[in-house]
């Protein structure tokens, strides 16, 4: 009798984000109103921060958000301010106002939304920007 190979499968879970770069001189409750009415999302601020650690200076540092979680398609949608008070989220995209991410999107298709985000109220411009940029999909 041979001996058994054991093999051993490692599947490492890659998690799916979308992010989007908005332009928009609304406040943020505002324009989480504006989605909210546009898309149908439920957001609402989180009570908990957002925080970062800086990877040169190692400061760790907060900043407020508005989630919604959408249960029925498995989906959640964060809307983060880049800039709030004298820091940014990223210095790369300063030009950005605000980032929307989608985790796990299986419903939404890419260009149609971000041809809705440019034709809603209080957006002057969207784009569609690569996961890769961003060190702060890791903390979400």
């Amino acid at each position: 009798m041979s001996k058994q190979k054991k093999y051993t499968l490692f599947v490492e879970e890659e998690l799916e984000f979308e992010v989007f770069g908005l332009s928009s001189p609304f406040a943020d409750y505002r324009l989480a109103w504006e989605l909210n009415n546009r898309f149908e999302f439920k957001f609402e601020k989180s009570l908990d921060l957002f925080s970062l650690t800086d990877r040169k200076t190692k400061v760790q540092r907060q900043f407020q958000h508005f989630h919604f979680e959408d249960e029925e398609n498995h989906s959640t949608f964060y809307l983060l301010k880049n800039k709030q008070g004298n820091q940014s989220i990223t210095n790369e995209h300063n030009l950005m106002d605000f980032f929307l991410i989608i985790k796990n999107n299986l419903t939404i298709e890419t260009n149609q939304f971000l041809n809705q985000l440019r034709n809603t109220n209080g957006i002057v411009a969207a784009f569609k920007l690569e996961n890769e940029d961003f060190d702060f999909i890791d903390y979400i």
